[in-house]
């Protein structure tokens, strides 16, 4: 009897597949890199035609590296990033590449979107929508492109596409669609009013009819996929979701009380809550989207991970990496160790992360990045340090943002690449002023994708009973009295920064055309 399962993640930068057993312990690993394209401010795009390469890449690799037989995989769980739109023809072939999750092109028809005044809006809490979300790029390939359009048979999101690579089967996904599309369980599903105002009502023809829950199977392994991979034909594929939303299963943050943290290019705050909760400055919440019967809160930041390392690629002179050379370590243990010497606040810097615009709670991707209060003694340290505060002031305010609208918040737990830097979560911590949760398996993404292919392959009886099973918190970060303390004060800097420079940025991304 197989007794193992296959996580498969395909994140920003790379794909990534986990070989777990059925206790959660990571067997092997595989991982295949990404290349997005950026052809003009505010664009992201990836090629399919790579993902395709990219996805038996990491498979065997895992296998591989696991030493486990492709026979005694029982189950295979997917996850993708979100919003990551995918446009295929009537052969399955891409008719173009994808719209990543970060591509904010769509500014105009967001705001098309959030005049329409739908209903469904509350979503966004009746305020802006985001331009990441799936009807505004859709709307945008339809004006701009409408060749692409008119050909597109299917209109999905990257796990879609994965789950349709694997198994044949042209299906959606109910997280995806419920967090991004404004799909609705409990109200008939799509909201076919605000597609009618948007011009796309026949966009409701092109997406799949199917939709899967997380952990439900979606169909069997072809056989082309088998012989490519090593991997069983007919091994049951799970029904997935996006990778931050995955990731809460995969760090067992299923129960109110306690929220996730989910780090790496970008930063997603998502919460389970018993009562529906729609306000301005939060997205959600969202019924069934992960569990049936709870709904979900969600905020997030569109550029965390990807401002740091923006700066460590770019902007770090070459005494700091000498130094990292000489160590045989990374310029960002060097850059952690001088910034954790540096005091809560920077000396004066505030940094305002919006190099790709601001998702919550301002929604708006007009926003751009900020380092303010520069002076001649600040050094390297300084600026790596105060973009690590800058996020974790973001992030605090989505968790105030939370907490108004009467959301539990005992604990965090976080997962990412985030959690790799001591200090960054110690400023995250000593920010928000609560526990912070690392789990022991770090690749947590992955992990809720095998946790979703436990439950498909009926290893564990659904998702709550798997993540108890599989996931283990290997410590906790206690939040420090007086760093929370001169970080209150702090975090009000960081948002008069916003409100101070909002129509300055407006007018200079206009100006930019």
């Amino acid at each position: 009897m197989a007794r193992h399962v296959l996580g498969i993640d395909a994140g920003t930068e790379s794909f990534r597949a986990g070989v777990f057993d059925r206790s959660g312990k990571c067997l092997g690993f595989g991982v295949s890199p990404n290349r997005t394209v950026h052809r003009h401010p505010g664009w992201a795009e990836q090629s399919p035609r790579d993902w395709d390469i990219a996805l038996v890449d990491c498979i065997r690799r895992a296998l591989q590296e696991s030493r486990v037989t492709g026979s005694d995989i029982a189950g295979i769980g997917v996850d993708g990033t979100s919003c990551t739109v995918v446009f295929l023809d009537g052969t399955g072939e891409p008719l173009r590449d994808a719209l990543m999750w970060m591509d904010i092109r769509a500014v105009k028809e967001a705001a098309d979107a959030a005049a329409t005044g739908d209903p469904a809006l509350r979503y966004v809490g009746g305020g802006n929508v985001s331009a990441e979300w799936f009807p505004c790029k859709t709307a945008w390939v339809k004006r701009n492109e409408p060749e692409v359009y008119a050909k597109a048979r299917t209109v999905f999101e990257q796990t879609d596409w994965l789950a349709l690579k694997l198994t044949g089967e042209t299906t959606a996904n109910i997280d995806t669609t419920t967090i991004r599309w404004f799909y609705n369980i409990n109200e008939g599903g799509f909201p076919v009013s605000l597609y009618r105002a948007m011009g796309l009502e026949e966009l409701l023809n092109k997406v799949p009819s199917r939709i899967v829950k997380i952990g439900e199977t979606v169909g069997g392994l072809t056989r082309e996929m088998a012989e490519k991979t090593g991997l069983a034909e007919g091994t049951p594929v799970a029904g997935g979701g996006a990778d931050a939303f995955i990731g809460v299963i995969g760090i067992n943050a299923l129960r109110p009380g306690t929220a996730a943290l989910i780090t790496g290019s970008s930063h997603l705050v998502i919460g389970i809550t018993e009562k529906e909760i729609h306000a301005r400055g939060l997205f959600g919440s969202y019924p069934d989207a992960l569990l049936p019967g709870l709904q979900v809160i969600e905020g997030g930041q569109v550029s965390t991970g990807s401002v740091v390392h923006w700066f460590t690629s770019g902007f770090v002179g070459a005494d700091i990496a000498a130094q990292a050379a000489a160590r045989k370590c990374s310029v960002y243990d060097v850059l952690n160790g001088q910034a954790a010497a540096i005091p809560p606040g920077s000396e004066g810097l505030i940094v305002l992360e919006h190099w790709q615009g601001n998702r919550t709670p301002w929604t708006d991707p007009l926003s751009r990045g900020v380092i303010r209060g520069l002076t001649l003694s600040h050094t390297p340290a300084h600026v790596y340090r105060a973009i690590l505060e800058g996020v974790a002031y973001g992030t605090e305010v989505i968790l105030r943002r939370m907490a108004k609208e009467g959301v539990r918040l005992d604990s965090l737990i976080a997962c990412g690449g985030a959690t790799q830097s001591d200090l960054w979560m110690q400023i995250h911590s000593d920010v928000s002023g609560t526990r912070i949760g690392i789990p022991e398996e770090q690749q947590a993404v992955t992990l809720g994708s095998a946790i979703a292919a436990a439950v498909a392959a009926g290893l564990h009886r659904d998702l709550t009973t798997a993540a108890d099973a599989m996931v283990r918190v290997l410590r906790w970060v206690e939040p420090e009295l007086g760093a929370h303390e001169r970080y209150r004060e702090l975090v009000g800097q960081y948002e008069d920064t916003y409100e101070c420079l909002k129509d300055a940025s407006h007018r200079l991304v206009a100006s930019l055309g």
